[in-house]
C-alpha cells in the first residue's frame, strides 16, 4: 500500500474582499470530498505577507496554488468541475 503525502495548498487572498469569502467557502466544500489528510490548506492574506505573493508571482486574488506554484487557479473557485479536476490531479 502506497502512503500518500499531504499536499500543501496555498490560497492567496485579500482579507475582506468580496470574492475572498466565496473562494474559501468553495474550496472548503470541494476539499470535504477528500480524505482530511490529503490536503493542508494555508490561507495567505497578501496584505500581511506581500513578499510571499511576490515570490509565488501572485498578481491577482484569490489565487490557489499547488506545490511548486503550478498549476494555479484564479478567481472565486466557483467553477466546480475545474476545481475538482485541479484537486483530483494533486491527490
Amino acid at each position: 500500500m502506497e502512503d500518500r503525502q499531504t499536499v500543501r495548498l496555498l490560497l492567496f487572498v485579500v482579507e475582506g474582499a468580496p470574492r475572498t469569502g466565496a473562494a474559501i467557502d468553495n474550496l472548503r466544500r470541494a476539499l470535504a470530498a477528500f480524505d482530511a489528510r490529503a490536503f493542508l490548506l494555508e490561507i495567505v492574506n497578501v496584505f500581511d505577507a506581500p513578499e510571499r505573493a511576490l515570490a509565488d508571482r501572485v498578481m491577482v486574488t484569490p489565487t490557489l496554488l499547488a506545490p511548486g506554484g503550478s498549476p494555479r487557479l484564479v478567481g472565486d473557485l466557483s467553477e466546480t468541475n475545474m476545481l475538482n479536476y485541479f484537486l483530483q490531479s494533486l491527490a
